[in-house]
């Protein structure tokens, strides 16, 4: 069979296109200290502000970090920004706890030359449980913390995997009693409701959830916070786990924008 005549202009049109196509790709800078890469203004004087993202449990950390790229050229000159690698991918969760995954993270922040003042974490899922016992451990270092999708009140489908485990929710509350909310730091969580049935995957969460985390569970940290520590929240109709959200591209923009916004509004207080 002969093949068609758009076939062989197709043919022969390719190699004349593809070395322009090319031209135009973009590389990008590998994960880690970015401050060199396209994206990023340089400080513009005054403090610099360190703003680190942090994926979570197995969390397909290349998706996240892409998702959240798109919030670079929003932040304020004086920001840096630092997508974090390294830190191992099961947080600890199998562990006793997550110091292994915060050695990780601290292990991170010295190899990039980051002091321990004016940090910003966006950390997701379980990542935002290893910044709580960072928070604990480091609370001068820093100015804001979001949680996005973290699972303070524990994550039922860890429980399969480790029954004794202190995610979950039978162990989760040991680890909150340890870890309370850090005072000083500006708090803030964001919390999916995509679901508000079983058929989103989170058939072991109440609803409504993000398809992995119950709302219930990531407010819990307010609830912790009282009224005594700086604690904002917010729900969206988004889903776990990558937190790039296909399936809401009008959601997926507010959420950078919620991020972004606070971190302006911090970093313009004198």
């Amino acid at each position: 069979m002969r093949p068609s005549p758009l076939v062989i202009l197709a043919l022969a049109v390719l190699p004349l296109v593809l070395p322009a196509c090319l031209r135009e790709t973009v590389h990008m800078a590998p994960p880690g200290a970015v401050s060199e890469a396209p994206f990023v203004e340089p400080a513009a004087g005054g403090e610099t502000h360190r703003v680190l993202f942090l994926h979570g449990f197995h969390g397909y950390p290349l998706q996240f970090y892409l998702y959240w790229l798109a919030a670079a050229k929003q932040l304020p000159p004086s920001c840096e920004l630092y997508l974090v690698t390294g830190v191992r991918g099961s947080m600890g969760a199998m562990d006793d706890g997550p110091d292994a995954a915060v050695g990780d993270l601290e292990d991170f922040l010295s190899e990039q030359d980051i002091p321990l003042e004016n940090l910003h974490i966006v950390a997701h899922s379980m990542g935002g449980l290893v910044t709580r016992r960072f928070a604990t451990l480091h609370p001068e270092a820093l100015r804001q913390v979001f949680l996005l999708g973290t699972p303070s009140g524990g994550v039922r489908k860890i429980h399969l995997l480790n029954l004794k485990g202190w995610p979950t929710p039978g162990g989760i509350e040991s680890f909150n009693e340890a870890h309370p909310p850090v005072p000083g730091i500006d708090w803030f969580l964001v919390a999916g409701d995509l679901y508000r049935d079983h058929t989103g995957g989170a058939f072991w969460e109440g609803v409504p959830n993000d398809g992995v985390i119950s709302v219930e569970s990531v407010l819990r940290f307010a609830e912790l916070c009282g009224d005594s520590v700086s604690c904002e929240w917010e729900t969206f109709p988004v889903g776990h786990p990558t937190w790039n959200w296909g399936e809401n591209l009008l959601e997926s923009p507010r959420v950078i924008r919620w991020v972004i916004d606070r971190i302006h509004a911090d970093v313009a207080t004198p």
